[in-house]
């Protein structure tokens, strides 16, 4: 073998190692926003308690949400773009849509309620992942 195709060799290990560190980084630091979620408005008392039981499937964000653990209400629409979440969920005579963006261990962002009377309310909300 000469020194010629030796280097050569080692510059393509080189490049697939670069690669493989790469993926491995990439899919490292993909979250997966699966778990049971609550928490409340910091701003908006009124808002009281909201949970979340999500399920992620790559971009495609299921499961429920409601005020209470035991009162939960279907996500009818879910997404996840990157540590962008949007879900909707209805709820009797309305929906509620929620926008939230991973902050460290906390989803932050705003709830909105759609009523069918037209009333609309929103609030700024923070949850954080229940222990399982």
């Amino acid at each position: 073998m000469s020194c010629r195709t030796s280097a050569g060799l080692a510059r393509g290990r080189a490049k697939g190692m670069v690669i493989v560190a790469l993926l491995t980084a990439v899919c490292a630091s993909a979250a997966d926003f699966s778990g049971k979620w609550s928490g409340s408005s910091p701003d908006d008392k009124s808002v009281g308690t909201i949970y979340a039981v999500l399920k992620q499937d790559g971009t495609t964000l299921t499961g429920s949400a409601g005020p209470k653990e035991s009162r939960q209400f279907p996500i009818t629409t879910g997404k996840v773009d990157g540590d962008h979440l949007t879900f909707e969920v209805k709820m009797g005579d309305g929906r509620m849509r929620f926008e939230v963006t991973a902050a460290g261990s906390e989803l932050k962002g705003t709830m909105q309620i759609f009523e069918d009377d037209n009333h609309t309310a929103s609030a700024n909300i923070v949850l954080t992942r229940s222990p399982q």
